[in-house]
């Protein structure tokens, strides 16, 4: 299952969802706390508002419970097959230092730590067109391999031997990488190539954030990753340009400067062009 939030049509009318937080606001708002905001001081006419002390808790506990239930309708998503790599794209947690965007994830969804044990827990029927239709456990996506993270699946789940299958495909994907990095890195001899490798290793690590880097070495950088993005932000509209304006600045440039940034890119990444 496909959710990713850069690839899904928007099926959400905001219009409509600016009346509803308006009305719900309004109506947390005991009478007494209400006002009446004119359109100018000498008009007659105006429009009830909440005093702002108490407007702010009113819109602060609306927050709170459209929050529960956006965490509900996760847990749905999580029931008709959607990975917590998908989730927590769908619920637009940025990357940091401090935790694993997926982990974030299952630990909003999943709430606090119960008072009577130490793990969470989010329970849901798997469903979907490979849904075995049990009430499985799932304790997050803390162990790589789906069955050490779900309890529940009938015997033969198909969706769980998919989660399976896709997780050994990305491991054997991961070693693959692994190993062309590997023997990638020691065709890297300069300087500048070899410190285009840790930047590039750096950006990966850090959620895709580039750092105050120089223009040749943030274009090198873009290029490996082929960040078009990234070039359209420095002015470079072409991967030639970019390419070019690397070497101008070289000292000593490679004689194949496109076989010089596959080499990089094999080393940084282990893609093969």
């Amino acid at each position: 299952m496909s959710t990713n939030s850069s690839t899904t049509e928007p099926t959400v009318d905001m219009t409509a969802v600016r009346q509803l937080v308006d009305r719900a606001v309004k109506a947390a708002v005991p009478a007494d706390q209400m006002t009446t905001r004119k359109i100018r001081p000498e008009s007659d006419y105006g429009f009830p508002e909440p005093q702002p002390l108490a407007g702010l808790q009113a819109a602060l506990a609306v927050t709170r419970l459209a929050q529960n239930q956006a965490y509900t309708f996760a847990k749905g998503l999580r029931g008709e097959g959607a990975s917590w790599d998908e989730i927590a794209d769908l619920l637009e947690i940025e990357w940091s230092a401090d935790y694993v965007q997926r982990e974030r994830a299952f630990e909003l969804v999943a709430g606090p730590v119960s008072s009577y044990g130490y793990d969470r827990y989010v329970f849901f029927t798997c469903g979907g067109p490979r849904g075995c239709g049990q009430r499985v456990t799932d304790r997050g996506p803390f162990n790589g391999y789906p069955s050490d993270n779900e309890d529940g699946h009938a015997e033969g789940c198909r969706r769980l031997a998919a989660e399976v299958e896709a997780y050994q495909r990305a491991q054997d994907e991961l070693e693959h990488h692994e190993q062309v990095m590997e023997e990638a890195l020691p065709l890297v001899t300069d300087n500048f190539g070899k410190e285009t490798v840790q930047r590039v290793r750096y950006v990966q690590s850090h959620g895709g954030r580039y750092r105050g880097w120089s223009t040749s070495e943030t274009l090198a950088v873009a290029l490996v990753l082929r960040d078009d993005e990234q070039l359209a932000a420095v002015g470079y509209a072409s991967h030639q340009e970019a390419l070019r304006r690397i070497m101008s600045g070289m000292s000593t440039p490679p004689r194949d400067p496109a076989e010089w940034l596959a080499t990089v890119r094999a080393a940084a990444t282990g893609l093969r062009d």
